[in-house]
């Protein structure tokens, strides 16, 4: 009774991170305001030198001015001013020292875990609190006070024992560094505790989790969909129960984000209730960019559409992903219904037109849906098919047959001597306790679905592509994989296409 009446305290100030949805005037005048912002405080430092802020008018030109000369970038074009922040130069990217080195999750690249960081800046980490509190107050305004805040709250992510690097900053998985900023109030309810949250060894610290809450009055699970169904999975074994729901019967509200949550809907589903709440969150070690509008009933089977965060001091471009010139970006208030765009940000953290590899596909203006990432579309035969068609594709192969699939990758086939055409490769794992499923129909519901949603596919189809082939992997057979790289557990997941097969021959390799 004491923690909910403690947690209820501090409602009204994050709920002032919140603000009404704006219309597209009023997205530009605060897209107009951070702009005009971040070019004033960048422009002195060297960062602002180099991507050229310093030469930009601070008047009514500048939102032209910007768009038109400031070029793009990407990590390679910032490399030298992220290893001097690195060092702990102070006033680089932003004014003062970094707080702290978010190591991204690595979900593009074929290499090893922790390659690249992005800086964190006091600033930054307040525009991640404010992302955090819009979608949590979000939440417990559909959901309700009662039933969340009078029992325990579960934030899965990476190790909150941040390490030090050679010059003394601290660096880790962003979702360790932000669970410092989990307001005072709300550390009563926190799971899984401090203890289990420092553990850095993804297994372990799974099997502590599980022992820890399997009898605790959870009223709220958020983290990456499928390490939530392992966690899932565990606390079954523990508790002896075939679903989560009768180990938590009182679970009411679970936050997602990270990769597509429709493939999981049916294992969710097998879990829990059709009216537990469900809202989805789409931050990055860059910023916090979307939270839904609002949040979904997991009988909806759909996620609701995202609502681009217009005035948390960001600032926030898209490029049409067919015209990717710097001249192209428009704004939030802009979109096209139907578009596919290039995610670009100018951050508090120092970042000047950074392009994330992030692809999104507009609802309206500021509302948008995750479509994948720019490395992880499929186009090696021209069928340019994005990674929200192959999420949906999944979905609806489950949806046919039954099929519980927790992890899934995509790679192309190259033509050979005995078959002409190419092919996509489907690998699928399936949750240890789903039943087998047709993998015939499963492949040709796919097939449907990619020929009715995609002309370039369908055509392809025709001459250069055969159907689908499906590869049902063994269970564990990603996690050796993820294991391999350093990359289990967390905010880590695996990639969901590839340009080569380079993943899927090590994820074969693994089984």
């Amino acid at each position: 009774m004491l923690a909910g009446f403690l947690a209820r305290l501090a409602l009204p100030w994050l709920r002032g991170y919140d603000r009404p949805t704006p219309t597209p005037a009023a997205m530009r005048a605060a897209q107009d305001r951070i702009r005009a912002r971040l070019v004033a405080e960048l422009a002195p430092l060297p960062v602002g030198r180099a991507r050229g802020l310093d030469r930009l008018p601070l008047d009514e030109r500048l939102p032209e001015a910007f768009r038109r000369e400031v070029p793009l970038a990407t990590y390679a074009d910032y490399l030298p001013l992220l290893e001097r922040a690195a060092r702990g130069e102070a006033d680089v990217l932003f004014p003062g020292k970094p707080v702290a080195l978010a190591i991204t999750s690595g979900t593009t690249s074929a290499g090893q875990a922790g390659e690249r960081f992005i800086p964190q800046s006091p600033a930054l980490l307040e525009h991640h609190r404010a992302g955090a509190a819009v979608a949590f107050t979000r939440l417990v305004d559909w959901v309700g006070a009662d039933r969340l805040l009078t029992g325990r709250l579960l934030l899965m992510g990476g190790s909150t024992d941040l390490k030090r690097n050679a010059f003394g900053v601290p660096y880790g998985d962003l979702s360790g560094i932000v669970v410092s900023l989990i307001p005072r109030l709300l550390w009563s309810l926190y799971e899984p505790g401090r203890e289990i949250a420092l553990m850095s060894d993804w297994e372990a610290k799974l099997a502590a989790m599980s022992r820890r809450v399997a009898r605790a009055d959870l009223r709220l699970a958020s983290g990456i969909g499928s390490w939530m169904l392992a966690l899932f999975a565990a606390v079954c074994r523990e508790r002896g129960v075939e679903r989560v729901r009768d180990a938590w019967p009182r679970l009411a509200a679970v936050v997602h984000g990270g990769h597509a949550m429709e493939p999981l809907i049916p294992q969710f589903q097998h879990h829990l209730p059709s009216d537990v709440w469900m809202q989805e969150v789409y931050p990055a070690s860059e910023a916090f960019i979307a939270v839904g509008c609002k949040p979904w009933r997991l009988g909806d089977g759909r996620p609701a559409a995202l609502e681009l965060l217009c005035d948390h001091g960001v600032l926030l471009e898209f490029c049409p992903d067919s015209d990717p010139r710097p001249e192209a970006c428009v704004g939030p208030e802009a979109l096209e219904p139907g578009g596919v765009y290039r995610v670009i940000l100018t951050t508090p953290g120092g970042l000047i037109r950074w392009q994330i590899g992030d692809l999104v596909r507009a609802e309206a203006p500021g509302l948008v849906r995750f479509a994948g990432r720019i490395k992880t579309r499929l186009s090696l035969f021209g069928e340019h098919v994005e990674g929200d068609l192959l999420a949906q594709a999944l979905a609806v192969a489950c949806a046919a047959t039954g099929a519980r699939i927790r992890h899934s990758h995509v790679a192309p086939v190259l033509p050979s001597a005995s078959e002409g055409r190419g092919a996509h490769e489907w690998l699928v794992q399936p949750e240890p306790d789903a039943p087998p499923f047709d993998v015939a129909a499963f492949a040709e519901a796919i097939d449907r679905h990619l020929r009715a949603h995609s002309a370039d596919y369908d055509a392809h189809r025709v001459a250069q592509l055969a159907a689908p082939r499906i590869t049902v992997l063994p269970d564990g057979a990603i996690e050796r994989w993820l294991a391999s790289k350093g990359k289990l557990g967390g905010q880590h997941k695996v990639p969901q296409a590839w340009e080569d097969r380079t993943i899927a021959e090590q994820i074969l390799a693994a089984r």
